[in-house]
């Protein structure tokens, strides 16, 4: 995997560079090194002069770093960063440190001056920022500064995201709908829409070899519930669509699916199967995959990955009082997030046609621990975008209901989530993933101009 690239770039005042600065300037820059996944350039001397600061970025430049680290040792030249980020493009982040003690009364860094001073020229440059105010070493550098890469990154990825919507969204499913330009200036990804013809068509025209290959990926996520198990070809005609999805991907080029799942997929004239287990494989597998053509709800899944490197979970709310509430999908759940100790079983839907005859679905509950449940959407008004963000704790949950059942005690409680979520007019599909990512997805929507709306 390709590393990520920082520019560091130590600040200081001309004539205030002394042993003390140039150990921390070293001590940081060896540090920068050490975190994982990233590569370091520049910052073999101390930027103080605007000379020497255009040879540097003249440097940057030729290696294209994908994030700056402007460290303030000092206050420093308001110039030097806003040039920086003027031509480079990419987030920065604004590291002070804490001022010591005077020595005689005598200032002597002056540091998050500097960064207050930058941050100004930041925000009105709408330049993605980030702030670090500690000391190198130490564990709240370590954790701001991870947390910076991770959301840099995150913003890379949806800057080069391509989704592959299956069939547009599903019958009156206006939760579902998107803006494709909106999207692109926005957010970043590219959309591609492919018919639900191509991938059917795909799916009967499998070789043998390629059949085999989905087969024993789906069952080595899943065992066959011995009595209500998938009936006649269904159990094949998921892993062929399983394989035609993954062939789609390489056809279009695309790395995200939101899918169109109904009613099509379903009818016998056209192909005659419930897909929720097909797309929970699909995400299991790295092809990140949204039920009911979910263009959004796919975006915010991407987020999620991105952030956490764990798999989400495309999922309603069925219930919201009382001291827990329920997150729940029909069988479509990665079984990597299952309970453990249970065992995953492809099914027939419960619902599909009145129950038991229309298969497949992986039923299983969900694992507990630290949740972060969020949703991406427009604006009342289709001008920009805004997220909802609520954390709870998932606690043990059995298979109390057919499908992808979680129980979660939120934090804010669930009248208060239930009150934000119809007051506000919320979509009903949401992405959760384990961890509490609020500091992470507070920093992607200030980066990124939406507007983050936390249940607390």
């Amino acid at each position: 995997m390709k590393k990520f690239k920082i520019g560091y770039i130590p600040l200081t005042k001309v004539n205030w560079t002394n042993e003390t600065l140039e150990a921390a300037r070293k001590n940081a820059k060896e540090y920068l090194q050490s975190l994982p996944g990233v590569e370091v350039i520049g910052g073999n001397s101390m930027i103080d002069l605007e000379d020497r600061a255009i040879k540097e970025l003249e440097f940057f430049e030729q290696e294209k770093p994908d994030m700056i680290v402007a460290h303030f040792l000092t206050f420093a030249l308001g110039v030097v960063v806003p040039m920086f980020a003027q031509r480079l493009k990419v987030p920065v982040v604004l590291w002070s440190m804490k001022e010591p003690d005077p020595c005689g009364g005598r200032l002597q860094n002056n540091s998050f001056c500097a960064a207050n001073m930058n941050s100004h020229f930041m925000y009105r440059m709408h330049v993605p920022y980030f702030h670090v105010h500690a000391d190198a070493g130490s564990a709240e550098a370590e954790k701001q500064l991870n947390k910076a890469v991770r959301v840099s990154q995150t913003m890379t990825v949806l800057n080069r995201m391509r989704i592959g919507i299956v069939g547009g969204r599903v019958p009156g499913f206006y939760t579902s709908s998107w803006d494709e330009m909106l999207l692109r200036t926005k957010i970043g990804p590219e959309i591609k829409i492919i018919t639900e013809h191509e991938v059917i068509e795909t799916a009967k025209n499998l070789s043998a070899a390629e059949l085999d290959s989905a087969m024993q990926t789906i069952l080595s996520d899943a065992s066959v519930h011995p009595t209500d198990g998938p009936k006649g070809n269904q159990l094949q005609k998921s892993a062929a669509l399983f394989g035609a999805i993954k062939k789609m991907k390489d056809k279009f080029l695309v790395d995200t699916f939101a899918m169109r799942c109904w009613p099509e997929f379903i009818l016998d004239d056209l192909y005659g199967i419930a897909i929720c287990s097909t797309i929970g494989h699909l995400t299991n597998h790295d092809i990140l995959t949204a039920c009911e053509g979910d263009a959004y709800g796919a975006v915010m899944m991407r987020i999620e990955q991105e952030l956490t490197g764990e798999k989400p979970f495309f999922c309603d709310m069925i219930v919201m009082e009382g001291e827990y509430g329920v997150a729940w999908h029909c069988g479509a759940a990665p079984c990597k997030l299952c309970k453990p100790g249970f065992q995953p079983q492809l099914c027939c839907s419960a619902t599909v046609e009145g129950g038991g005859v229309k298969g497949v679905t992986n039923e299983f509950p969900l694992k507990p621990g630290r949740v972060t449940l969020a949703r991406l959407g427009e604006k009342r008004d289709g001008d920009g975008f805004r997220m909802l963000i609520a954390t709870g704790e998932a606690i043990d949950t059995d298979l109390f209901v057919r499908g992808n059942p979680l129980k979660i005690k939120f934090d804010a409680g669930c009248d208060k989530l239930r009150e934000t979520v119809i007051g506000q007019g919320w979509e009903h599909h949401y992405a959760l993933c384990y961890g509490d990512l609020l500091p992470e997805l507070l920093d992607l929507c200030r980066c990124m101009d939406i507007e983050a709306v936390v249940v607390k």
